[in-house]
């Protein structure tokens, strides 16, 4: 089977998606070395009303969403994350709407040291929308998303 990649795509992987992977593989390979471990926090947001191309339509979108992966997101990561959200008033969707989170290639699968979440946020807590003027809820949502990447942290840490 041959597989043909048009002009435009082929700079598209090579400008961006091979120089951004080749780098998340090494800052994952440097923490592996230095620490044994590694913990990916794969950060999104995402529209508050679904998009045409998205496969679930559903407009009651909630603020907060976390992706995970059976192999590489542990449980006790999944817990925290409901925890922190629940605590803070928000609504969190686990893999909805959107689900997974990345993992380098060489690791997927095969090393439990890399964990991995995505953490994606509902753009109507922080923007206009459509547009992307920051609302007067831009400060408070930031600090939400710094408080929950310093208290997974702390957790990984450990």
């Amino acid at each position: 089977m041959m597989i043909v990649i048009f002009p435009f795509l082929k700079k598209v992987l090579t400008s961006y998606y091979w120089k951004h992977h080749n780098r998340l593989s090494a800052a994952v390979n440097n923490q592996l070395d230095s620490f044994g471990k590694a913990l990916i926090i794969d950060c999104h947001s995402y529209p508050s009303r679904p998009l045409v191309r998205d496969l679930d339509k559903n407009p009651n979108r909630p603020d907060f969403n976390i992706g995970t992966d059976l192999f590489h997101t542990p449980k006790e990561l999944i817990d925290l994350s409901v925890s922190f959200f629940e605590k803070a008033g928000y609504t969190l969707g686990i893999d909805w709407p959107y689900k997974g989170s990345i993992v380098p290639l060489e690791h997927y699968q095969k090393n439990k040291n890399v964990h991995t979440i995505m953490l994606e946020v509902n753009r109507a807590l922080y923007l206009n929308e459509p547009t992307n003027v920051k609302s007067e809820n831009y400060e408070i949502t930031k600090q939400t998303v710094n408080d929950y990447i310093r208290t997974i942290n702390a957790l990984f840490v450990k």
